[in-house]
């Protein structure tokens, strides 16, 4: 590849990010951004790191401790990824109930066709070492990826987990720059619909706004049962998850659950002018 091609095939990149929850060994660290510079990815968030700083991050970091300088540290994994548009988490097996699942090749052509048709921010969330992710982290992504592993010896460690995502990222990232210079190249992208959105899609920000105010919505309604509210809320993040709204459909829906729950308040008014309702301009 030239380093035309290569400069832009780091700048589709520079939209992935990786983000490690709660590590506990600061090598996986070092580790974790020796593998993303390898493959031309630079951007690391460490969710409430068990150690940090520590000189083995360095160490392992060989030849990368550059974007050690470029890691941002966060307290929550909403903090991490509330700028994301797609969002993926790692995860060995279903939890709870079944979400969408793609395996890592997939799931990068996924990240790429979003990162350069839409400029769409993705991440990629890596659990614990001992555990992974909790059912509620796994429940904050769009998707679930997984990695074709022996079944007889299925063991990767995160460092070496990151470092195939990051492989598969940038085998996607090559060939969607080859096919903007050769159409005819275009890239096969699985279960994915080409269409080119007239609104931006919303970030993870504001669907952690939209969910309780569904939630309040159906409880207020009697839907839903607060108190014992079962599968519904994780049912209505993995619709709304695999959808992935845009600007207008998120107010529009936002509008109306409010709606609704002024007229089962009873203190919804009927304007004497609908000429400007939200209705109007769908």
């Amino acid at each position: 590849m030239s380093q035309f091609d290569n400069a832009a095939i780091s700048a589709h990149l520079s939209h992935v990010r990786i983000v490690m929850v709660n590590t506990t060994l600061p090598a996986n660290i070092g580790s974790a951004l020796r593998a993303m510079k390898t493959m031309g990815l630079s951007k690391l968030v460490l969710v409430a790191p068990k150690t940090y700083p520590h000189p083995d991050i360095n160490a392992l970091a060989a030849g990368a401790v550059d974007l050690i300088e470029q890691i941002e540290i966060v307290d929550t994994l909403e903090e991490a990824i509330q700028d994301c548009h797609l969002v993926f988490g790692t995860s060995a097996r279903s939890r709870t109930i079944p979400w969408p699942l793609l395996d890592a090749r997939p799931a990068a052509e996924k990240s790429l066709s979003a990162v350069v048709e839409s400029k769409q921010e993705v991440a990629v969330v890596f659990g614990r070492e001992d555990r992974g992710l909790t059912n509620e982290e796994l429940a904050m992504a769009n998707y679930h990826v997984t990695i074709p592993v022996n079944t007889d010896y299925g063991v990767l460690n995160v460092a070496q987990a990151i470092q195939v995502i990051c492989y598969e990222m940038r085998m996607a990232a090559m060939a969607k720059t080859e096919e903007i210079v050769n159409p005819e190249a275009k890239m096969h992208v699985t279960d994915d619909i080409d269409m080119q959105w007239d609104e931006p899609l919303v970030e993870h920000a504001q669907m952690e706004q939209f969910y309780p105010h569904l939630e309040k919505m159906l409880a207020e309604i009697e839907f839903m049962d607060p108190k014992n509210p079962r599968l519904l809320p994780l049912r209505l993040r993995r619709l709304f998850g695999r959808i992935q709204l845009d600007r207008m459909e998120y107010h529009l829906l936002r509008g109306i659950f409010s709606r609704v729950q002024a007229l089962n308040n009873g203190t919804w008014k009927k304007s004497t002018d609908t000429s400007t309702s939200d209705k109007d301009s769908i």
